[in-house]
């Protein structure tokens, strides 16, 4: 391996498009919280405050959020940014950015050595793909306890490789694998299969100190002690049974004639897996069309670049040119692993949950860049080809994230709700109804923005789940903030009193304000420039106390 000076500069450029990326307009764009991000944050502030949450639950094993559970490490390493930057988007989003650096990182050190041979344009290569690839960038850019989980997961690849050379880094690498498990639920699975896999791959390796081995597996059982406090309350298996194709229900609206067929149950289950996980692999969703959930991806941007599907497919025979390398083994061990978890949910494509797939499959892309470029000889061929696809690439990132995202999808992370506060921060002296049906975070983010007080919201919210923390799943959760009530609109009684209702298009219709006597006071826009939400002053002297004909 032999570092110049070339290197050396373009691993700077690196990390610095990389840290540009994740931390330009962070404030701003995207332009706003989703319902997660809003139940994080709060719970971070209330934790920084109280050392309890929302609910009033101490230092919570999994973090309650409306009728599911949080992952605990993004909400408790939230409370450092929060400290210093106050209850922001930035502050939500900064752990989440610093983690998709930390990734860039990682995937330069790990590369950097491979095979011993003048590689360091592979892991310069690599690590730049990171830091401009779309599932990196966007991911990287909102509060997802995703992001948190593959950098730790990644960094547990980095130290298991590493204890293949020196094996009391084997413990180091479970113990970080373990904290994955908290960081996103995904993580939970592709965990206890990658450590097995790894164990029967270089078994003779780790056999060789069995006390080294030995101790890397008590700590990695202690990480997981958390998990099993709470294994029967419900709790843990709570977002899977919320997601997954295993119910009787959902068998029954799905499986079409399997139903009659002996072991019909089992065969759909078996055709549901096979299909989400070669879904995984498709060509077509990796580089050519974007998540089907908007909230999961930019508009006309996929998971990766389309220039990128050729590369792979080079990258694919690099990998089995070098399959018998403990690095390549371990990738590949890792790309047919990182898939599962996502692939026993309903959901089509879920990138959110494939992470790891996408790092493994863009180090495999690294491969191939790498072997094309072999073919050029000097320095500033490579040098051009590089500038003009990175060029090209940026240009759609820019248009795709930074302008199209931020005017097409701002509703998706509740951008006008976050207008309308401005708005009701202007008129303290009224009351305030948002309807909340349709957009259950509102309240959340309300209360997070206000910095509304912890102990008032805990004792509101507390005292619904006494002694329930990990088994009720209710989340009808009114918000009463100062002069804002975040719930559904109440029309036998809200008309009749002095306040002011403010609801989605949806929310309130011409019939009802006829009916109630309503009179339109102000919209609320989204970036795009369209009304969102419409605010109704209350008539209660026309509506209830009216003499009676």
């Amino acid at each position: 391996m032999r570092f110049n000076w070339k290197y050396i500069i373009i691993f700077s450029v690196v990390i610095l498009t990389a840290v540009f990326l994740r931390f330009y307009q962070l404030d701003k764009i995207p332009p706003g919280l989703i319902i997660d991000e809003a139940s994080e944050g709060y719970n971070a502030f209330s934790i920084l405050q109280t050392g309890k949450d929302r609910y009033g639950q101490s230092f919570p094993i999994l973090f309650r959020s409306f009728g599911s559970f949080q992952a605990p490490l993004y909400t408790y390493l939230s409370v450092i940014p929060i400290y210093l930057f106050g209850n922001s988007i930035f502050s939500i989003h900064f752990v989440s950015a610093v983690s998709g650096v930390i990734l860039v990182i990682t995937t330069f050190i790990l590369l950097i050595d491979f095979k011993k041979r003048k590689r360091i344009g592979l892991s310069v290569t690599a690590a730049f793909l990171v830091a401009i690839s779309p599932w990196a960038v966007f991911f990287s850019r909102i509060g997802t306890e995703a992001s948190l989980g593959v950098t730790l997961f990644a960094l547990s690849i980095l130290f298991f490789y590493l204890s293949l050379k020196r094996l009391w880094f084997f413990p180091v690498a479970t113990f970080v694998l373990g904290l994955s498990t908290h960081a996103y639920y995904s993580e939970r699975l592709i965990s206890v299969l990658f450590l097995i896999g790894f164990i029967l791959l270089f078994r003779r390796i780790l056999f060789s100190d069995r006390k080294i081995l030995v101790l890397g597996l008590i700590l990695f059982g202690i990480t997981q002690i958390p998990h099993l406090i709470i294994l029967n309350s419900g709790a843990f298996t709570r977002r899977l049974t919320q997601i997954d194709y295993f119910n009787a229900q959902f068998f029954q609206n799905n499986s079409g004639s399997l139903r009659n067929f002996p072991f019909g149950r089992q065969l759909f289950v078996i055709r549901e897996f096979l299909s989400q996980y070669l879904a995984y692999f498709s060509p077509k969703n990796l580089f050519f069309d974007p998540d089907p959930q908007s909230a999961r991806s930019m508009p006309d941007l996929s998971v990766f670049y389309s220039w990128m599907v050729v590369l792979f497919v080079f990258g694919l025979r690099s990998f089995m040119k070098n399959h018998s390398s403990p690095l390549i083994r371990i990738l590949i061990l890792l790309t047919v692993l990182a898939p599962i978890p996502a692939s026993l949910t309903k959901d089509p494509f879920c990138t959110i949950r494939t992470l790891v797939f996408f790092w493994s499959i863009t180090i495999i892309i690294a491969f191939g860049i790498n072997y094309l470029l072999n073919i050029f000889l000097s320095f500033k061929s490579k040098a051009l080809i590089i500038i003009v696809i990175i060029s090209i690439s940026l240009i759609q990132l820019y248009l795709a994230y930074f302008v199209l995202l931020k005017y097409e999808r701002s509703e998706n992370y509740g951008f006008s709700y976050l207008e309308l506060l401005k708005k009701i921060e202007l008129n303290k002296d009224k009351k305030f109804v948002v309807d909340s049906t349709r957009e259950l975070g509102t309240g959340i983010r309300f209360a997070f923005i206000k910095k509304h007080d912890p102990k008032t919201l805990q004792k509101a919210l507390g005292s619904r789940i006494v002694g329930q923390y990990y088994s009720n799943f209710e989340y009808d959760e009114p918000y009463v903030l100062d002069n804002i009530e975040a719930r559904p609109i109440f029309w036998h009684e809200d008309p009749c009193k002095d306040q002011i209702l403010v609801g989605d298009l949806l929310a309130i219709s011409d019939g009802q304000i006829k009916e109630h006597y309503l009179r339109f006071l102000f919209d609320v826009k989204d970036m795009a420039g369209n009304v969102a939400l419409k605010a109704y002053a209350t008539n209660p002297d026309a509506k209830c106390n009216a003499p009676p004909d």
